[in-house]
């Protein structure tokens, strides 16, 4: 089995007497909307990804509840060759940044953007969440599609029973007010990906997540205007501002 049920927790009729000031959970502060709250943020790919050294261990295979795919790949670049590993890199630093001045616990998948280095491979970067007691994961991408095509779109896991049946329900509810938000605080939707959102059985890093994940596709990295926003330290500003926006809808926050 994939995942390990707790047991449940009984508790005694006299502790119900409780007034509801004592029972009442902490609300937080005004200032620390995420207080209590851990996030996973999965910055996609790993620069050494496309570092030819690394390539044996990103060819190592994984199951992953319905189909057997590679540990991962390098990921897309611009028409110029900016990588999309270092676009969420740099995104993900400010993105943890905004969550943890909001109060939010934020834990990440990797620590760096090198050449030398390769990884998480997929079925780790899944799991992660659970290791970590995430509230959600984000996975963080960008696309390579049709340079006509422009604007953000998510992925979250379908049911796959024994893999993601615990978790797709909630990740669908999730995805949906993320896309809500992050559409509201001005990022622009997707133009190929009907209602901004895929439901699919066939990512590995959310068929392998144990707590609600989506993943997101920011942008498409072919398309000359969102490049150039890519590449552009204020538009890597500005996507995070959106995904943070996206977080707080989701999580009603």
């Amino acid at each position: 089995m994939k995942r390990l049920i707790a047991g449940g927790l009984v508790i005694a009729a006299a502790a119900l007497a409780l007034t509801p000031a004592a029972s009442a959970a902490p609300t937080p502060a005004a200032d620390q909307p995420l207080a209590g709250l851990v996030i996973a943020l999965d910055p996609g790919h790993q620069l050494g990804n496309s570092n030819p050294a690394n390539f044996d261990e990103l060819a190592k295979t994984h199951f992953n509840g319905y189909e057997t795919k590679i540990c991962n790949t390098s990921g897309t670049a611009t028409n110029d060759g900016f990588p999309e590993a270092t676009f969420t890199w740099n995104v993900a630093q400010q993105v943890k940044a905004q969550l943890e001045a909001l109060g939010a616990d934020v834990r990440m998948t990797r620590h760096s953007n090198s050449w030398k280095k390769w990884g998480p491979c997929v079925n780790e970067r899944g799991a992660f969440g659970a290791k970590v007691g995430a509230d959600l994961m984000l996975s963080l991408h960008a696309d390579g599609a049709d340079s006509s095509g422009y604007g953000f779109y998510v992925m979250v896991p379908s049911v796959i029973k024994g893999w993601t049946d615990d978790i797709s329900s909630k990740s669908i509810r999730l995805g949906k007010r993320f896309v809500a938000g992050m559409a509201a605080a001005g990022a622009p939707r997707s133009t190929y990906v009907s209602g901004q959102m895929m439901i699919t059985p066939t990512i590995s890093t959310l068929n392998f997540s144990d707590v609600p994940v989506i993943l997101l596709e920011a942008g498409n990295m072919r398309n000359a205007t969102e490049a150039r926003r890519m590449r552009d330290p204020a538009g890597q500003r500005q996507y995070a501002d959106w995904i943070v926006a996206g977080i707080r809808a989701a999580l009603r926050r």
